[in-house]
């Protein structure tokens, strides 16, 4: 393991450079990340606990069913920023990876326009979403069994606002970089 202080090399032997920090937007989809891996880790302790009580003591843990149905869509729009953000979502970019070598600037407008269009969808999931979160909010409604297992379905509809609009700011920077990239002017660097 090298130091702080001793140069890093890549494979070919030449300099790494440590990344940039990220940006304060970039540190909240990080954040966002963190709290859907934790609540993963409590979806797998909720499920062995659950299998564990049906198998040694022939008794399920309550709410485990609810928590889980809650929980995947949460997981999926807490991380969905940070994944798009450090590039690590599926793409099928065959088409524009080729169009690329000939024609940087019109696979960047490509990108750029693909970007506006996430965007745009993240907004209309959060359009369609909103309203339900703040029925839920003030009608006070649960999953699971009155008196007995009560889940509040609000902090779960949160998560997919907060993580959709995250999500949309994510496009919307990456569509503004490739943008900026497709109209350019001559001469400029791309990078």
């Amino acid at each position: 393991m090298a130091l702080d202080h001793q140069p890093q090399f890549d494979d070919l032997g030449g300099a790494v450079k440590p990344p940039p920090r990220p940006s304060l937007f970039g540190r909240f989809t990080m954040l966002l990340n963190i709290i859907g891996t934790l609540l993963i880790i409590a979806m797998g302790i909720a499920v062995n606990a659950d299998v564990l009580g049906r198998d040694l003591f022939n008794h399920p843990v309550p709410g485990v069913f609810e928590f889980l149905g809650l929980s995947i869509v949460s997981v999926v729009f807490l991380q969905m920023a940070n994944t798009l953000r450090e590039d690590r979502h599926v793409a099928n970019d065959i088409i524009l990876s080729f169009v690329s070598r000939t024609h940087p600037r019109v696979a960047h407008a490509f990108y750029g326009l693909f970007h506006i269009i996430g965007a745009a969808l993240m907004l209309l999931i959060v359009w369609f979403v909103w309203p339900m979160f703040v029925e839920n909010y003030e009608q006070g409604y649960f999953k699971g069994t009155t008196n007995y297992v009560e889940i509040p379905i609000w902090p779960f509809m949160a998560t997919v606002v907060i993580g959709g609009i995250a999500t949309a700011i994510q496009y919307f920077i990456l569509a503004a970089r490739q943008l900026s990239r497709a109209f350019a002017p001559t001469g400029a660097p791309e990078g």
